[in-house]
């Protein structure tokens, strides 16, 4: 199933989706801005994981990221309320990031099945970023590495994300495969021009 109204930013750490999530919600009236993980209480403790702060199984982090999209979702306020009330609802992140990321340490397919019944977006926007640059933004940040920050992680997960989007592209997902070099400007340009003749 398509949610109508649901936008995606999807790309490696480093990519730039966090800015264009900040851009995209200062240009766009009637828009929510939101990101995965959540600040529930289910995405503070993957935030905690991702930190190194908790160690668990990778499975066990991917059924807490499915968790937390469920909440994202269709808890009161969700994507799906907001979306159906007509609100454009724009996410830094989605499934798209839990078979592109767990999959480095869980099966493909148990990553998949648990992320099924979840809606597609309208569109992703993907932000498709070279894994070194990606590399050198991460290092500049003053913030504690997460576990997946590093060059041959990085470029196992574009992988992961390609093969994703093909997969899923059977099931009508649409995909704005946008160069990551390009400046900030000119990316929100690409996005807002999609965004208003859609």
């Amino acid at each position: 199933m398509i949610l109508k109204n649901f936008i995606v930013l999807e790309g490696l750490d480093g990519s730039g989706t966090t800015t264009q999530l900040k851009e995209l919600a200062k240009n766009l009236e009637n828009s929510y801005a939101t990101c995965e993980p959540t600040d529930g209480h289910i995405g503070k403790l993957i935030k905690r994981i991702l930190k190194k702060e908790i160690c668990v199984d990778p499975l066990t982090l991917a059924y807490l990221f499915s968790a937390d999209r469920n909440e994202h979702l269709y808890s009161v306020e969700g994507i799906e309320e907001r979306c159906n009330n007509g609100q454009l609802v724009i996410s830094d992140r989605y499934l798209f990031s839990s078979l592109a990321y767990q999959s480095l340490y869980c099966d493909f397919e148990d990553i998949l099945l648990l992320n099924e019944k979840f809606p597609l977006p309208e569109i992703v926007f993907f932000i498709n970023t070279d894994p070194s640059l990606c590399l050198r933004r991460i290092q500049n940040r003053s913030q504690v590495n997460e576990i997946f920050d590093s060059l041959e992680i990085q470029k196992n997960v574009l992988s992961n994300y390609l093969k994703s989007f093909d997969l899923l592209k059977e099931k009508g997902l649409k995909i704005l495969n946008i160069d990551g070099s390009l400046t900030v400007e000119k990316i929100l340009e690409i996005e807002l021009s999609y965004i208003k003749n859609r």
